[in-house]
């Protein structure tokens, strides 16, 4: 080809439209298409991320729901043992067996108050690594309240707090109250009202990560008997029970009583609960 020719040609594409639009509509498209999957990217990046927190907050919930069941099946049997498999969740587990002091005041309200119980019962926690969703307050087991008289009320409180840097799933153990007559001595019907508490005091201190075993035992069962005598009718008294001076509840049982009025046995049944780590 002529140079002239192929210079003119070479000048008639350059400065023509068509010339020009395609390599800009391939860089459009390029450019569109890297956007794209940068968006893409990191749509996938914070979705999986998501989903892998939603599992570990599972597995920290299936943990503790497999520790309480094993800490009831061994409870109120003395030296009854069982061995439970954590798996990892990421989060720090801990025992903390003097932490939540529980007071238990036996008291009409009126006339006198009396203090059947004060110390502290401990909890379990796991510290969970940081995740979207909060859980604070919710409630996997129990409720708030700090004592319950109903035999189909677990005892069991397994709920999320709000941590120093993290959200926290809690297990701990609240009392339960029933009440019977028993018979009756010096002409008055006597009652007796008994106090259920799961104590993690006898457990030692103890911080894991990962995945470990861990044995439950019931060390022994103690009791506490205290004895009332009511020179009048009484139809109903009241347990008042609160943790570290917060979350009061209160639980009022029916009494039998005469003109003579009424005697009333309190026992307080505490079963202690040693968890530990064990390797097997």
């Amino acid at each position: 080809m002529p140079k002239e020719t192929f210079n003119g040609s070479l000048r008639r594409f350059l400065y023509s439209k068509k010339g020009l639009a395609i390599p800009l509509t391939y860089l459009i498209l390029f450019s569109s298409l890297i956007v794209i999957i940068s968006l893409t990217y990191s749509f996938a990046v914070t979705k999986i991320g998501a989903e892998s927190s939603i599992l570990k907050v599972s597995i920290a919930k299936q943990n503790m729901l497999n520790l309480d069941n094993a800490i009831r099946s061994v409870a109120w049997s003395s030296e009854a043992s069982k061995v439970v498999y954590m798996d990892d969740c990421g989060g720090l587990f801990e025992t903390k067996p003097t932490a939540k002091n529980l007071l238990i005041n036996f008291t009409d309200e009126q006339t006198f108050y009396t203090v059947v119980f004060n110390s502290s019962v401990g909890k379990i926690h796991y510290k969970l690594e940081p995740f979207n969703d909060n859980y604070v307050g919710l409630f996997l087991k129990g409720d708030s309240k700090s004592i319950v008289n109903k035999t189909s009320s677990t005892i069991t409180q397994l709920h999320f707090e709000a941590g120093n840097d993290s959200q926290e799933l809690t297990l701990s153990y609240r009392p339960l109250a029933t009440t019977a007559l028993i018979g009756e001595e010096d002409g008055k019907p006597l009652n007796l009202i008994r106090i259920y508490i799961i104590n993690l005091n006898s457990s030692p201190n103890l911080t894991f990560r990962e995945n470990f075993y861990l044995k439950v035992t019931s060390v022994n069962v103690t009791v506490a008997t205290y004895s009332y005598n009511f020179s009048q009718q009484v139809s109903s008294l009241a347990l008042k029970a609160s943790f570290n001076g917060e979350a009061l509840s209160t639980v009022w049982l029916k009494i039998s009583s005469n003109t003579n009025g009424a005697y009333v046995k309190i026992e307080v049944v505490t079963c202690n609960i040693k968890v530990q780590r064990v390797v097997l």
